[in-house]
């Protein structure tokens, strides 16, 4: 199995673009440890279309398809470091297919050595087109 031919296969879950304009930056709380407050945590960026989106891919994908799983979830956090930067800025819709696919490929090939098994990783070619 190649990474296009599991990009090409998920991509099209996740639309042409990508709304979050309903999204929000929520500050994280410093921790207190005993007597001594722990450093804040980043802030997180939250958006309830773009989650909802995100859900919608997942179900979409068998259980038994580690490829497409680990797809999802590898294009969601790219989806979303994207998405934050956007909204940042004032930008609020992502386009999926603009993407850097090495950098897609990268992160997929990480978290495939982390969550499949290895007849899925021997199975795979790291072939970005």
């Amino acid at each position: 199995m190649t990474f296009n031919e599991i990009y090409s296969r998920i991509l099209p879950f996740w639309g042409e673009t990508i709304d979050f304009s309903d999204g929000m930056i929520l500050e994280a709380k410093p921790q207190k440890k005993g007597l001594s407050i722990m450093p804040q945590a980043a802030s997180n960026f939250y958006s309830p279309t773009f989650s909802n989106r995100w859900n919608e891919a997942e179900e979409a994908v068998a259980k038994e398809d580690v490829y497409g799983k680990v797809m999802v979830w590898t294009m969601y956090q790219l989806f979303h470091r994207q998405a934050r930067q956007l909204f940042e800025k004032g930008t609020f819709t992502l386009a999926p297919a603009t993407i850097n696919k090495v950098e897609l490929e990268t992160l997929y090939f990480k978290n495939l050595q982390e969550d499949a098994g290895e007849e899925e990783i021997g199975h795979y070619q790291r072939v970005v087109e």
